[in-house]
């Protein structure tokens, strides 16, 4: 599938049927995040990483992205892109905060 946006009302339900759908089975899944902002490039925040979780609370407008050793915290975010193949499983996503800085997760 292509690279498509998702709508900030859908955010929640998208992210917990993904945890729900495919974090919750014997089969580990990783994530590696990279942060890209026009002050300091591509820069890595963690190399592959087990996934716990991704979360987002409509009410502290808050996209959590649990991680084995470290949870990353996405305040106020303003758009969500994913990438996901045809059975649903999200290869990686991009999420846009209010300073256009980019955190980009690729998922394993």
């Amino acid at each position: 599938m292509a690279i498509r946006e998702i709508q900030k009302k859908e955010w929640g339900n998208y992210f917990n049927s993904f945890s729900k759908n495919f974090l919750k089975d014997k089969q580990p899944e990783y994530a590696e995040i990279r942060i890209l902002a026009d002050s300091m490039g591509m820069q890595p925040e963690t190399n592959w990483l087990l996934l716990k979780g991704i979360t987002y609370d409509d009410k502290s407008d808050l996209l959590e992205i649990q991680l084995e050793k470290l949870n990353r915290l996405i305040h106020h975010p303003e758009k969500i892109y994913v990438d996901d193949d045809d059975q649903g499983w999200m290869l990686s996503f991009e999420v846009i905060q209010p300073d256009g800085t980019k955190n980009i997760i690729e998922l394993r």
